[in-house]
């Protein structure tokens, strides 16, 4: 079709009108079917003219993309991206008419987060650069699925470590601390009295025995594998009661915890124990985050297929750096945590065929969601002789 228009339109001195409208009819035709191949495509497409002037682009690119595209007409591109690391990789390379492919890129979308895939390459003309075509791609839900995968094979790697740790690390605390108890004995046997400096020297090994041994013992918890008991559960009742628990602490540190119940919330498969050590990790979490005070709020929703319980705090919130490793083990931003307790609350969830997930910003708070599956009730089965 192509090159019959291009020849044709090298034959318009001689054609009459209704040739001429005839030809016109075939080039706008093949302009929309061409303006319908870009709208369906799931990848962004922008065409950019010899002054890097945006002529072209699709549905998605406007979609996945931040950028002024009322404005496009007269300026650069860059000046019309919104995002100022994507502006600033799309001049610069377009400037050096250079070919950069699946350039990735995080674009902070209030608390959300999502990831894109950015190329640029120069569009070529007979042997000249005439232009710039750049693709954009979506590709949060693959970013997600990597950062899944590597959580759950950093567990792995962590339950294999574990039985060595225990006998490695532990057995030898306990070792010490026995013999620190020998020794203050001794010294009172021979009249010697661990007062002063020696006596703090003693209090500080104990102290250190403890807190090695906490850590050893958080780090078997998280890794050692769970022995599920899963009941009817009510998570209302267990949002409610963790607020109890945790009022009268929340209030001595100027920190107002409130709870939004859905009345109507139907019940889940779970062991109690397990979730409530989950939700009082979130809670911990996020009363740290508020060292002036603040808020922690509870919120609980369904839909027909889960359940959803929010935790929000209107706390210091997580680095977009940070954000996406904070299940992994051993990754803490605290000076004194072990970097296992959101690996155990992940696993928790997983091992309930849920979800939890967390969205942040700096200064405005953070939310961490789970979602766990709605208890299914077992139908009665018609006998067959009922049906006969």
């Amino acid at each position: 079709m192509r090159e019959f228009i291009r020849r044709a339109l090298q034959k318009t001195s001689r054609m009459n009108s209704e040739q001429m409208q005839s030809l016109l009819s075939l080039v706008t035709e093949e302009y929309e079917l061409l303006d319908a191949v870009l709208d369906s495509l799931s990848t962004g497409v922008i065409v950019c003219d010899s002054f890097h002037i945006m002529v072209q682009s699709n549905k998605a690119a406007a979609r996945i993309l931040p950028m002024d595209t009322y404005e496009s007409q007269e300026r650069a591109v860059w000046t019309t991206i919104r995002d100022p690391d994507i502006a600033f990789f799309v001049a610069q390379t377009i400037e050096a008419e250079d070919t950069v492919m699946a350039r990735e890129f995080s674009i902070q979308d209030g608390l959300n987060s999502r990831y894109v895939s950015i190329s640029v390459m120069p569009l070529v003309r007979s042997k000249s650069v005439r232009g710039t075509i750049i693709t954009i791609e979506d590709i949060t839900s693959k970013k997600n699925e990597e950062l899944k995968s590597r959580r759950l094979e950093s567990l792995a790697s962590l339950t294999n470590l574990a039985a060595t740790v225990a006998h490695e690390i532990k057995n030898p605390l306990g070792s010490i601390s026995i013999y620190v108890q020998l020794l203050r004995k001794t010294l009172n046997k021979i009249g010697v009295t661990a007062e002063g400096e020696a006596q703090s020297y003693l209090d500080v090994v104990d102290e250190e025995i403890e807190r090695l041994n906490k850590i050893v013992v958080d780090f078997l918890f998280a890794v050692r594998p769970f022995n599920f008991e899963f009941a009817p559960l009510d998570l209302n009742a267990l949002v409610s009661s963790l607020v109890d628990f945790f009022s009268t602490e929340c209030e001595q540190s100027g920190i107002t915890l409130t709870v939004e119940t859905d009345q109507s919330l139907p019940l889940i498969n779970g062991d109690e124990r397990f979730l409530r050590q989950v939700f009082t990790n979130l809670i911990k979490n996020s009363m740290n985050a508020l060292p002036d005070g603040g808020v922690i709020r509870f919120t609980t929703s369904h839909t027909e297929e889960m359940v959803t319980v929010k935790v929000s705090d209107s706390g210091t919130g997580i680095p977009a750096q940070v954000i996406s490793r904070i299940f992994e083990p051993y990754f803490t931003t605290k000076v004194d945590g072990t970097g296992l307790g959101l690996t155990m609350a992940y696993k928790v969830i997983k091992e309930h065929s849920g979800d939890i997930r967390v969205q942040s910003q700096p200064e405005l708070g953070t939310t961490f969601t789970v979602d766990l599956p709605v208890l299914r009730k077992a139908r009665k089965m018609i006998e067959y002789e009922e049906r006969q």
